[in-house]
């Protein structure tokens, strides 16, 4: 799609400052003379360039990326990288790039979801076998009376604080996860609802989110 947008620039910049044609004449003139034309023009390069440094970063990967990727009861195996189970400490969806960042103990690991068959199975696979591990860290330390931070939230034994406001566990009224598109941009929103009062928040901005959201469902339907 990038390459297209390019294209098309150039072919409209040469027909109309040189003698070569990369388009049908009728194209170029059908082109101009529409509503989006001259829009095309202006914001085609960019677009394109963007589209390419956005999107085309998986194909790359691809390339270098290993015949099979293992999943076990122990971690994950891509290639000559392993990622123990017991190592994760943060997980975090990056649900526009369709993949999900597993923080261990010896660095990142960037799992894309789209080079592997089958990307929804894996991905529950993954949670499966990540969040009842943080989970048990969670209970641990919310019994113990202290905090447990997640990115723009704060969870403790009182409830949940976001931007310096307590929401306390019995104003809760509902929580969950939903897609959202916005300009083009597809992005997954946690919504607290709480006295009536939405909060939306950026899942990606939400370390351990799926832990998070286990714990909260727990917690109220408890």
């Amino acid at each position: 799609m990038g390459l297209v947008f390019i294209y098309g620039v150039v072919a409209v910049l040469l027909a109309l400052f040189t003698s070569v044609h990369l388009l049908p004449r009728f194209v170029i003139e059908g082109l101009l003379q529409s509503a989006f034309g001259y829009f095309f023009l202006l914001v085609g390069l960019p677009c394109g360039i963007y589209v390419i440094g956005w999107r085309a970063s998986d194909l790359f990967v691809w390339t270098r990326a290993p015949g099979t990727l293992s999943v076990d009861e122990h971690g994950l195996r891509d290639g000559a990288t392993r990622v123990a189970w017991r190592h994760v400490h943060t997980l975090v969806e990056q649900h526009q790039e369709d993949r999900v960042v597993l923080h261990h103990r010896d660095g990142a690991y960037r799992l894309r979801l789209g080079l592997w068959s089958d990307a929804d199975d894996l991905r529950q696979t993954v949670l499966d076998h990540v969040v009842p591990r943080l989970m048990e860290d969670v209970d641990r330390q919310v019994a113990a009376g202290e905090s447990v931070r997640f990115g723009p939230l704060t969870l403790s034994d009182a409830g949940l604080t976001h931007k310096g406001k307590l929401i306390r566990w019995d104003d809760i009224e509902s929580i969950r996860l939903q897609d959202e598109l916005d300009e083009g941009a597809a992005t997954r929103e946690l919504i607290i609802v709480a006295q009536g009062k939405s909060r939306k928040i950026d899942e990606a901005k939400v370390p351990n989110a799926p832990v998070l959201l286990a714990y909260l469902s727990d917690r109220l339907s408890g």
